[in-house]
């Protein structure tokens, strides 16, 4: 249930940045989801590599490594990745616009001096 929750915030978020700066919302979208469960996947690999270098990699294997508390830990790295393509979409975003705002058409014949 806490899964469609964090679904719903990403879809949110990720349009609303999206419908801000003019791009397709949908896109955004699924860019927002693979985001996060791409972050939950690499910290799964790492993390079982990890574990399986200090412990062996015969407890990787063992339900030892399957508990609430590294679920917990999953989705915190996931929301870390989530966060980390937002602000990076974010100034993408603020970068394409200053750049419309100083190349539109009120700048064509104008020279900038150093």
């Amino acid at each position: 249930m806490i899964g469609l929750l964090f679904i719903y915030w990403i879809w949110k978020s990720f349009s609303n940045l999206a419908i801000e700066y003019g791009k397709n919302k949908w896109l955004y979208f699924f860019i927002g989801i693979g985001s996060y469960y791409g972050g939950q996947m690499i910290a799964g690999f790492f993390g079982a590599i990890l574990f399986g270098i200090v412990y062996g990699f015969d407890a990787v294997a063992n339900e030892n490594y399957d508990g609430s508390a590294w679920s917990l830990f999953f989705v915190f790295c996931g929301g870390l990745g989530c966060y980390g393509v937002y602000k990076f979409l974010e100034k993408k975003g603020q970068k394409e616009r200053e750049l419309i705002k100083k190349e539109g058409v009120e700048s064509i014949g104008v020279i900038e001096e150093n």
